[in-house]
């Protein structure tokens, strides 16, 4: 099997938080396929396809490590093992905005826990956006804050 290889060298600056110096960093990333790789599809290949796959990979990483024990379903039914793939997403995505997300915090002591069940399935369930109005929400530039307190 012919195996190609490309090595990415990037170097940029950064600004040194306690020294406000500029700091010179670099990092090196090394990409291995059999499809011959070329100056018109490194970058799709390498890093829109393998970079997004290493996120992908990160964080099912997190959720077999750090406190979910995701592992592994065995099932009969292929559509459990889905769902139960879904339900650890979902998990890990709820605990992230729960992180960092001051207005959930304050929804949760509210509703308490299964009004809070009861408050996300009925948002998503629920047809509650009006198509116009995305429209032009879509149409304006918009900033996501999310207070850290």
């Amino acid at each position: 099997m012919t195996v190609h290889l490309v090595v990415c060298e990037e170097t940029w600056e950064t600004v040194d938080e306690k020294s406000a110096q500029i700091v010179r960093k670099t990092s090196r990333h090394a990409w291995l396929s059999s499809v011959p790789l070329s100056k018109d599809n490194v970058h799709l290949r390498c890093n829109l396809g393998a970079r997004h796959r290493w996120a992908i990979e990160s964080g099912i990483l997190i959720e077999k490590q750090y406190g979910y024990r995701y592992e592994h379903c065995f099932a009969y039914s292929w559509s459990a093992m889905k769902g139960y793939h879904y339900l650890m997403r979902i998990a890990h995505a709820l605990n992230v905005v729960v992180q960092y997300s001051t207005k959930f915090t304050k929804l949760v002591r509210k509703l308490g826990r299964q009004g809070l069940i009861r408050f996300i399935r009925g948002t998503l369930s629920g047809p509650w956006l009006d198509e116009q109005q995305v429209r032009r929400a879509l149409e304006r530039p918009r900033q996501l804050r999310i207070a850290d307190t």
